[in-house]
């Protein structure tokens, strides 16, 4: 079975979070949504005030495989991400295993770059978010460096394609088109 982990934080972005879960379900990803949290609590307040109930908290899964971590944007959700060592732990033994990782909006910026996951490689991200990113392409709604398993996009307009491009990733053209077709895309 193909999985992604989805990390949670108070402030993520709620488009890209939910829509990134959805597209990734429907084409047969078992997704895992993980709550970031200092209160022990899988209850999420996200940007724009939505509510979300993780199943499980990051901590929980922390020593479990994945074939992709996601990381949702959102100012705050990415300033909580950035501060987090167990996000950073998640995310290095993600890339030392060579799978793939994606963010999207802030995150690419305040998380990937101030983690050291990203360095030289291609990405983009929310304008604004991406100070010090020496290989920018910020004219690109989406951008995937297959090379470095990494997957990156501005924010929520392109939450659907980002996530169709994890999709894409973790399976195959196909099965997104598949995905895509039916959501009437």
């Amino acid at each position: 079975m193909t999985t992604a982990l989805i990390i949670l934080a108070d402030g993520a972005e709620e488009l890209e979070t939910i829509s990134v879960s959805d597209i990734l379900s429907r084409g047969g990803v078992q997704v895992t949504l993980a709550a970031l949290s200092d209160k022990n609590s899988t209850e999420i307040t996200c940007a724009h005030g939505t509510v979300i109930k993780a199943p499980c908290l990051l901590s929980a899964v922390k020593d479990q495989e994945f074939d992709a971590v996601v990381v949702p944007g959102g100012y705050q959700g990415s300033l909580n991400c950035q501060k987090s060592a167990l996000v950073k732990e998640i995310l290095k033994k993600q890339q030392k295993s060579g799978k793939l990782i994606a963010a999207i909006c802030a995150a690419p910026g305040l998380v990937l770059a101030h983690q050291g996951i990203i360095t030289d490689e291609e990405v983009t991200g929310y304008p604004g978010t991406t100070k010090g990113i020496k290989n920018l392409n910020a004219a690109a709604g989406v951008v995937t460096d297959k090379e470095h398993h990494l997957i990156t996009a501005q924010g929520p307009a392109y939450a659907a394609d980002f996530g169709s491009a994890v999709l894409t990733a973790l399976k195959s053209a196909d099965v997104t088109k598949k995905v895509r077709e039916g959501m009437l895309f």
